[in-house]
Protein backbone atom coordinates (compact mmCIF):
# COMPACT_ATOMS: atom_id res chain seq x y z
CA UNK A 1 0.00 0.00 0.00
CA UNK A 2 0.97 3.63 -0.29
CA UNK A 3 1.38 4.00 3.49
CA UNK A 4 3.76 1.03 3.59
CA UNK A 5 5.73 2.59 0.76
CA UNK A 6 5.88 5.91 2.61
CA UNK A 7 7.24 4.23 5.71
CA UNK A 8 10.03 2.36 3.92
CA UNK A 9 13.34 4.18 4.26
CA UNK A 10 16.64 2.92 3.00
CA UNK A 11 19.86 4.02 4.65
CA UNK A 12 21.54 5.06 1.39
CA UNK A 13 20.21 5.51 -2.12
CA UNK A 14 22.42 5.47 -5.18
CA UNK A 15 20.83 6.14 -8.50
CA UNK A 16 21.87 6.79 -12.04
CA UNK A 17 20.69 10.15 -13.31
CA UNK A 18 20.78 10.66 -17.07
CA UNK A 19 21.29 14.16 -18.38
CA UNK A 20 18.81 15.34 -20.98
CA UNK A 21 19.76 16.85 -24.34
CA UNK A 22 19.24 20.33 -22.88
CA UNK A 23 21.61 19.56 -20.01
CA UNK A 24 24.16 18.06 -22.41
CA UNK A 25 24.04 21.26 -24.47
CA UNK A 26 24.70 23.21 -21.27
CA UNK A 27 27.56 20.87 -20.49
CA UNK A 28 29.09 21.43 -23.92
CA UNK A 29 28.69 25.21 -23.76
CA UNK A 30 29.88 25.62 -20.18
CA UNK A 31 32.83 23.25 -20.41
CA UNK A 32 31.52 21.06 -17.58
CA UNK A 33 32.98 17.54 -17.71
CA UNK A 34 30.89 15.62 -20.21
CA UNK A 35 29.55 12.71 -18.23
CA UNK A 36 26.27 11.51 -19.74
CA UNK A 37 25.43 9.83 -16.43
CA UNK A 38 26.23 10.96 -12.94
CA UNK A 39 26.08 8.73 -9.92
CA UNK A 40 24.65 10.76 -7.08
CA UNK A 41 25.02 9.80 -3.45
CA UNK A 42 21.87 10.41 -1.43
CA UNK A 43 21.95 9.36 2.22
CA UNK A 44 18.76 9.50 4.27
CA UNK A 45 19.08 11.53 7.47
CA UNK A 46 15.45 11.57 8.60
CA UNK A 47 11.87 11.55 7.40
CA UNK A 48 8.62 12.27 9.17
CA UNK A 49 5.03 13.41 8.80
CA UNK A 50 3.85 16.88 9.75
CA UNK A 51 0.44 17.34 11.42
CA UNK A 52 -1.09 18.41 8.06
CA UNK A 53 0.06 15.12 6.43
CA UNK A 54 2.96 16.62 4.48
CA UNK A 55 6.35 14.93 4.61
CA UNK A 56 9.50 16.55 5.92
CA UNK A 57 12.59 14.81 4.63
CA UNK A 58 16.27 15.47 5.19
CA UNK A 59 19.07 13.89 3.16
CA UNK A 60 22.79 14.34 2.71
CA UNK A 61 23.74 14.84 -0.94
CA UNK A 62 27.21 13.98 -2.26
CA UNK A 63 28.35 15.04 -5.75
CA UNK A 64 31.79 14.08 -6.99
CA UNK A 65 33.55 16.46 -9.41
CA UNK A 66 31.67 16.31 -12.72
CA UNK A 67 28.42 14.99 -11.17
CA UNK A 68 25.17 16.75 -12.00
CA UNK A 69 21.57 16.64 -10.83
CA UNK A 70 19.37 16.67 -13.97
CA UNK A 71 16.79 19.38 -14.61
CA UNK A 72 14.13 19.17 -11.93
CA UNK A 73 11.84 21.09 -9.63
CA UNK A 74 10.67 20.50 -6.10
CA UNK A 75 7.09 19.70 -5.07
CA UNK A 76 7.54 21.76 -1.90
CA UNK A 77 9.89 24.30 -0.34
CA UNK A 78 13.43 23.16 0.37
CA UNK A 79 16.52 24.37 2.22
CA UNK A 80 20.18 23.40 1.87
CA UNK A 81 23.27 23.92 3.99
CA UNK A 82 26.56 23.50 2.14
CA UNK A 83 29.12 21.33 3.96
CA UNK A 84 31.93 21.26 1.38
CA UNK A 85 32.80 22.02 -2.23
CA UNK A 86 31.17 24.44 -4.66
CA UNK A 87 27.71 23.74 -6.05
CA UNK A 88 26.77 25.53 -9.28
CA UNK A 89 23.08 26.01 -10.01
CA UNK A 90 21.66 26.84 -13.42
CA UNK A 91 18.07 28.07 -13.70
CA UNK A 92 18.32 28.11 -17.51
CA UNK A 93 16.76 30.71 -19.82
CA UNK A 94 19.95 32.81 -19.78
CA UNK A 95 19.76 33.53 -16.04
CA UNK A 96 23.16 33.96 -14.35
CA UNK A 97 24.66 30.88 -12.74
CA UNK A 98 24.68 30.76 -8.94
CA UNK A 99 27.43 29.20 -6.85
CA UNK A 100 27.18 28.07 -3.24
CA UNK A 101 30.05 27.10 -0.93
CA UNK A 102 30.31 26.06 2.72
CA UNK A 103 28.98 27.38 5.07
CA UNK A 104 26.34 29.04 2.86
CA UNK A 105 22.69 28.06 2.94
CA UNK A 106 20.09 28.50 0.21
CA UNK A 107 16.45 27.76 -0.42
CA UNK A 108 14.30 26.60 -3.32
CA UNK A 109 10.71 27.48 -4.05
CA UNK A 110 8.26 24.88 -5.36
CA UNK A 111 8.04 24.63 -9.14
CA UNK A 112 11.31 26.42 -10.02
CA UNK A 113 13.09 24.32 -12.66
CA UNK A 114 16.87 24.12 -12.31
CA UNK A 115 19.90 21.86 -12.57
CA UNK A 116 22.88 21.75 -10.24
CA UNK A 117 26.37 20.36 -10.71
CA UNK A 118 29.84 20.10 -9.28
CA UNK A 119 32.23 21.82 -11.71
CA UNK A 120 34.95 21.94 -9.05
CA UNK A 121 37.80 19.64 -8.12
CA UNK A 122 36.57 18.52 -4.70
CA UNK A 123 33.35 16.74 -3.70
CA UNK A 124 30.23 18.73 -2.91
CA UNK A 125 28.34 17.75 0.20
CA UNK A 126 25.19 19.39 1.47
CA UNK A 127 22.28 18.73 3.77
CA UNK A 128 18.91 19.10 2.03
CA UNK A 129 15.56 19.40 3.84
CA UNK A 130 12.29 19.56 1.95
CA UNK A 131 8.60 19.62 2.85
CA UNK A 132 6.25 18.18 0.26
CA UNK A 133 2.78 16.62 -0.10
CA UNK A 134 2.68 12.92 0.79
CA UNK A 135 1.25 11.94 -2.60
CA UNK A 136 4.48 13.05 -4.30
CA UNK A 137 6.42 10.57 -2.19
CA UNK A 138 4.04 7.77 -3.15
CA UNK A 139 4.02 8.69 -6.86
CA UNK A 140 7.71 9.47 -7.31
CA UNK A 141 9.26 7.33 -4.61
CA UNK A 142 11.97 9.96 -4.25
CA UNK A 143 12.12 13.05 -2.03
CA UNK A 144 9.63 15.28 -3.84
CA UNK A 145 11.87 15.99 -6.85
CA UNK A 146 10.18 16.04 -10.26
CA UNK A 147 12.60 15.52 -13.16
CA UNK A 148 11.85 17.42 -16.40
CA UNK A 149 13.53 18.17 -19.75
CA UNK A 150 14.35 21.76 -18.79
CA UNK A 151 12.74 25.10 -17.95
CA UNK A 152 9.95 26.75 -19.95
CA UNK A 153 11.48 30.17 -20.66
CA UNK A 154 9.51 33.43 -20.77
CA UNK A 155 10.82 34.85 -24.05
CA UNK A 156 14.20 36.57 -23.69
CA UNK A 157 13.55 37.72 -20.11
CA UNK A 158 15.99 35.29 -18.47
CA UNK A 159 13.05 34.00 -16.43
CA UNK A 160 11.24 30.68 -16.57
CA UNK A 161 7.68 29.68 -15.77
CA UNK A 162 7.12 28.05 -12.39
CA UNK A 163 5.73 24.55 -12.79
CA UNK A 164 2.31 24.01 -11.24
CA UNK A 165 2.36 21.83 -8.14
CA UNK A 166 -0.76 19.72 -8.08
CA UNK A 167 -2.35 19.05 -4.71
CA UNK A 168 -2.92 15.55 -3.44
CA UNK A 169 -6.25 13.82 -4.03
CA UNK A 170 -8.32 13.57 -0.85
CA UNK A 171 -7.63 9.82 -0.64
CA UNK A 172 -3.80 10.04 -1.05
CA UNK A 173 -1.98 7.64 1.23
CA UNK A 174 -5.05 5.56 2.09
Amino acid sequence: TNMNHLNQITSTRRFRAGLTGVALLGVALLGIPQSAHAELGITDVGKGFLPNGDIIYTVKVHLDPGDAVPWHYHAGPGWAVMLSGTLTQDDGCGAPLEQFTAPQAFSEIPGKVHTAYNAGTEPVELIWTEIYPACYDAELGFIGWVFVDGPRCEGNSGQSHLEKIEGCPDDAGQ
